[in-house]
C-alpha cells in the first residue's frame, strides 16, 4: 500500500533545501520560526524516506504545534504512528479522518495498508473495492486487491485483478508475470497458455509473454 514517504517533493530544490536547513537550525538554537504544511510536508516526507524517524517525529511535533488542524500534517501523523506499531491510536485517527473527508484516496489507502498489517485482509479487500469507485489509479488499486487476495489464497480472484492491471497497463511486467503465477498454482496451464497467446496477439514484441510462454511448453 503507497505510504506518505512516498509522495512526490522537491527533494533538491532551493526552496526545500533552504526550509531543511531552518528547521535543522531551528532545532539547535531552540528558536520558534514558523512553517507553513507545505514545508512541513516536504521535511517530514524527507525524513520518512531517509528512515531519520526520530526527526521526523520532531517535525510532526512542531508541525501539529503551528498547525493542529491540518488535515495533511494528520494523515502524516497517522504515518508515523504506523510506522510506530502504535496501530490502535492509528486507525481511531484514520477513522476521524474518513468521517472528515468519506472519499479521502490517500486515508483509505493507508487503512487498507493498516488493515492489511494488521492481518485483516478481508477488511483490507472490502475497503480497497470501494476506493475503485473513486481512485485516481485503478491499476495501483488492483495490484493491492491481488496481493490481498493472495494473502487468503483466493487466486481466482488475485487472477482477475492482475489481468485488469495487465489490461489498463500492458507494460506492467509485474502483473503480468502474478497472472501466470496464479494459473500456475491453480493448475490452469492451457487457460495460461491462451491467455498469452492472446496477450501476444495484440503485443507481440513482449518479451516477457514469449518468455514466460517458452517456460509453460518446456515444462
Amino acid at each position: 500500500i503507497q505510504s506518505i514517504n512516498q509522495i512526490m517533493f522537491p527533494q533538491y530544490s532551493e526552496e526545500f533545501d533552504y526550509s531543511l536547513k531552518k528547521f535543522e537550525s531551528m532545532l539547535k538554537t531552540n528558536d520558534t520560526l514558523f512553517f507553513d504544511t507545505d514545508e512541513f510536508e516536504q521535511i517530514i516526507s524527507y525524513y520518512v524516506d531517509e528512515g531519520k524517524f526520530n526527526l521526523a517525529k520532531k517535525a510532526l511535533k512542531v508541525a501539529l504545534e503551528q498547525h493542529p488542524h491540518s488535515f495533511t500534517i494528520l494523515i502524516m501523523k497517522a504515518e508515523i504512528l504506523i510506522i510506530d506499531d502504535k496501530n490502535e491510536q492509528a486507525m481511531t485517527l484514520l477513522n476521524y479522518l474518513e468521517n472528515l473527508e468519506p472519499q479521502n484516496e490517500e486515508v483509505s489507502l493507508m487503512k487498507a495498508n493498516l488493515f492489511s498489517k494488521l492481518n485483516q485482509h478481508n477488511d483490507s479487500i472490502d475497503l480497497l473495492e470501494e476506493l475503485l469507485d473513486f481512485c485516481s489509479d485503478p491499476s495501483e488499486i488492483y495490484n493491492l486487491l491481488g496481493v490481498e487476495y493472495l494473502l487468503v489464497d483466493d487466486y481466482e480472484s488475485a487472477n482477475i485483478c492482475y489481468k485488469k492491471c495487465v489490461a489498463l497497463d500492458p507494460q506492467d511486467h509485474t502483473a503480468l508475470y502474478n497472472v501466470v503465477f496464479c494459473y500456475d498454482f491453480m493448475d490452469q496451464l492451457d487457460e495460461a497458455v491462451s491467455y498469452l497467446l492472446d496477450f501476444i496477439e495484440q503485443e507481440p514484441y513482449s518479451e516477457i509473454a514469449w518468455h514466460q510462454l517458452g517456460n509453460i511448453y518446456k515444462d
